[in-house]
């Protein structure tokens, strides 16, 4: 998919724990503490992050779409909050 503008595709990413014994919880979080994955980045937005990139963002700017059967949103790339970490 190619992203115009500033903007980027980022699908929502399940917040997980792991027990001291190694089983692994899925935790439903707030929406606004959610990370997200970037899947797509623009041109104009590929100074602020890059896919494959985790970030916090602000989802009530984002605009939901279901891609290949999977839910993922588009937001300008100023609604990005911070990167998490970069894969």
């Amino acid at each position: 998919m190619k992203m115009l503008g500033n903007n980027v595709l980022i699908a929502e990413v399940e917040k997980e724990e792991t027990t001291a014994s190694g089983i692994i919880l899925t935790e439903a979080i707030d929406k606004g503490s959610k990370p997200g994955l970037v899947l797509a980045v623009s041109n104009a937005a590929l100074s602020k992050v890059m896919t494959g990139n985790r970030v916090f963002l602000d989802w009530s700017k984002s605009m939901p779409v279901t891609i290949e059967g999977q839910g993922a949103v588009i937001i300008d790339a100023e609604h990005i909050k911070a990167i998490i970490s970069e894969e």
